[in-house]
């Protein structure tokens, strides 16, 4: 049974979301929070929204499926592809052309949620090298959400996710076949680790990063708290290596700490050395 969240529980709840998530969530989300956490509500049997704020504070249970549930973020392979075009015909030429095979190169999706942004990246790098093995590359994906990064870890999807991104040579070259599912195949996999990670916290230990991608992220995160993840990102980075935001994401009058630059349709940050 759906439950109406009231007015009062939003006052109460939003805090709450706020300090273990930075989303910033006021009034005109309820329905956010009605979707999103009435599951929670009906895997612990719990009344009401004043009653999952309680459990919150009590039950470490329900305070990890709260945070799963309320920044569960829609994601697809390949997801706007600008991105991608930008980083296979631009930034990892001129990375390579530079570096060649000796340098390491960590690339970092911030909010990696289910998988498919930093497997969209590994696949981007196979379209360009014959032999990523022969290469020093390490891929790390984070998110606060653990039940996304258990399905990120698996790298199992249904054909509805793989239809939303990758046709049928990725499908082909990238993916195995398991039961009624397909699962990234062990090249990949073995390029990429995930992490959990709150970003407006301490990190978990990681290289400083060469590519970061950290898209639909600082949405709902307040001015303050944008802050704090674009001067955390721009400390784990090295000088000069590239910052990609979503297209509805901006950095101006946040931090000053990178320079806008553009390649056809794509915007990137790089980071001031």
């Amino acid at each position: 049974m759906k439950r109406t969240i009231t007015p009062h529980e939003i006052d109460v709840l939003a805090p709450f979301i706020a300090q273990l998530t930075g989303l910033v969530l006021d009034h005109s989300k309820a329905y956010l929070f009605e979707t999103r956490l009435g599951t929670v509500l009906e895997k612990y049997n719990l009344d009401s929204f004043e009653h999952l704020i309680q459990g919150i504070a009590m039950n470490k249970s329900i305070e990890r499926d709260t945070i799963d549930a309320i920044t569960t973020q829609e994601t697809l392979f390949f997801r706007d592809r600008h991105p991608f075009d930008y980083i296979q015909n631009s930034f990892f030429p001129k990375f390579f052309e530079k570096h060649g095979m000796q340098r390491e190169l960590n690339i970092w999706s911030a909010a990696s949620s289910t998988g498919q942004e930093i497997y969209s990246i590994a696949m981007t790098l196979g379209n360009i090298l014959f032999n990523m093995g022969q290469y020093n590359i390490k891929l790390t994906g984070t998110d606060i959400s653990e039940e996304a990064l258990e399905r990120a870890r698996n790298g199992i999807y249904n054909k509805f996710e793989l239809s939303r991104g990758i046709d049928i040579k990725l499908l082909n070259r990238y993916f195995t076949k398991d039961g009624h599912n397909y699962r990234i195949n062990e090249e990949l996999r073995k390029l990429v680790s995930f992490k959990k990670a709150n970003l407006l916290k301490a990190l978990p230990p990681m290289p400083k990063m060469d590519l970061v991608f950290c898209r639909n992220v600082a949405i709902y995160f307040s001015r303050d708290d944008r802050e704090i993840l674009y001067n955390k990102i721009a400390d784990q980075m090295k000088d000069n290596g590239v910052l990609i935001i979503s297209s509805t994401e901006s950095l101006l009058n946040v931090t000053d700490r990178f320079n806008q630059e553009k390649y056809k349709d794509t915007f990137y940050y790089t980071k001031k050395g």
